[in-house]
């Protein structure tokens, strides 16, 4: 993929973060309001994107290595999903990181690379061993019939 790509991808991400909730009716605060009937109607119907979801698993995955602590700073705050409404001045968050606004550019450029990349492995491996599975449980299916037959 190319830069533009990986950032198109990595706004979409933090789109998916944001819109996560839609998955699940969001549960009353206190035991009186959960006497109440619903007043939302339609049940959440937010899309799966599996691709998404092993991209997140690499970004947390990354976030938690010890090289990629200050990139995944960076990631967070430039795609806003640490609390930053992506409003705030490139200069505002290269400052409140200490670091100058070309670092944090190559910081997070780095890192959603880095993910992406990432992610196209865990998602081979997900593949991989899904396949292993679904083999073994044939190969057992054929086991037991020839068991049974005889």
């Amino acid at each position: 993929m190319s830069a533009k790509e990986i950032d198109a991808y990595c706004h979409f991400w933090a789109m998916w973060c944001r819109t996560r909730r839609f998955y699940i009716r969001p549960a009353p605060q206190n035991i009186l309001a959960r006497m109440q009937p619903s007043k939302s109607s339609e049940p959440p119907d937010a899309r799966n994107y599996p691709d998404i979801q092993y991209f997140n698993m690499a970004i947390h995955a990354l976030a938690d290595m010890p090289k990629y602590a200050a990139s995944a700073k960076s990631f967070m705050r430039y795609y806003g999903a640490t609390g930053s409404d992506g409003q705030e001045l490139i200069k505002q968050m290269a400052h409140g990181l200490g670091i100058s606004r070309q670092t944090l550019h190559a910081h997070y450029v780095q890192f959603g690379r880095a993910a992406y990349a990432m992610s196209l492995s865990l998602k081979a491996a997900s593949e991989a061993a899904t396949s292993i599975l679904e083999r073994d449980a044939e190969g057992r299916g054929a086991a037991e019939a020839e068991a049974e037959a005889s």
